[in-house]
């Protein structure tokens, strides 16, 4: 080999081989950051007891005591039906075998709340058969031949009706739920579960009528609407 050419090739320098390993990349500056959680549980447990502690001073009013339900007041007064309406369908049925009964001559009502408050402040009245007088009005025209009762019989709140126990051969407010039956005259119980735990009669409404023949429940209920009532 020539002199020339050995000292090319000790002078030539050797390139290393690449790196396997790629440099670190650097962060943008611009790189996002990682959010927290949006609440933590301990958070949202004091955020449920703050809530709840506010919805229990906002149900308090101003007196300091708790609200209860919006109930509307109750009625002091309310025309019913006229007289005369009433009477002539009782004439219009007597002596008829199969129409004479208290049905058809009677008029169901609510008071003193209505039918949105509850169903247990539905009331009958009814034209009572001739030779029957109300005790309540036992000599005012026209009182003394109407009666006016709560309907919802005081065993277990089944709503009654009038009808005719033919066993009897009475007129009757009847429970079609377990057969407790009322006397139509006073509301007294006399047949079925009502007569046999001794409990209380109907709660009877309370009538007036005026000079023009309109009759209305006043004041309040003889009596309470309910269950088992014993007194």
């Amino acid at each position: 080999m020539l002199m020339d050419d050995k000292k090319a090739s000790a002078s030539t320098t050797t390139t290393p081989p690449p790196s396997s390993t790629p440099p670190p990349a650097s962060t943008p500056a611009s790189a996002v950051r990682i959010k927290n959680p949006l609440i933590s549980r301990r958070r949202f447990l004091q955020g449920a007891v703050a809530a709840s502690v506010v919805l229990a001073a906002a149900s308090v009013g101003a007196s300091g005591q708790i609200l209860g339900p919006l109930i509307p007041s109750s009625s002091t007064s309310e025309e019913i039906i006229d007289w005369t309406t009433l009477d002539n369908r009782y004439k219009d049925v007597k002596g008829k075998v199969g129409e004479f009964q208290p049905i058809n001559y009677s008029e169901f009502f609510y008071y003193p709340y209505d039918s949105s408050v509850s169903p247990y402040y539905k009331n009958v009245i009814a034209r009572l058969p001739d030779g029957l007088v109300n005790p309540l009005h036992p000599s005012e025209e026209p009182l003394k031949h109407v009666v006016a009762f709560n309907v919802t019989c005081v065993h277990l709140r089944c709503l009654v009706n009038p009808g005719y126990d033919t066993a009897s051969g009475e007129f009757r407010l009847q429970c079609p739920c377990h057969g407790s039956q009322y006397r139509l005259v006073d509301g007294v119980p006399v047949a079925g579960p009502a007569y046999d735990l001794g409990l209380n009669p109907l709660p009877e409404v309370q009538l007036s009528v005026d000079a023009n023949g309109k009759i209305s429940a006043v004041g309040t209920l003889i009596g309470e609407p309910g269950i088992g009532r014993t007194q």
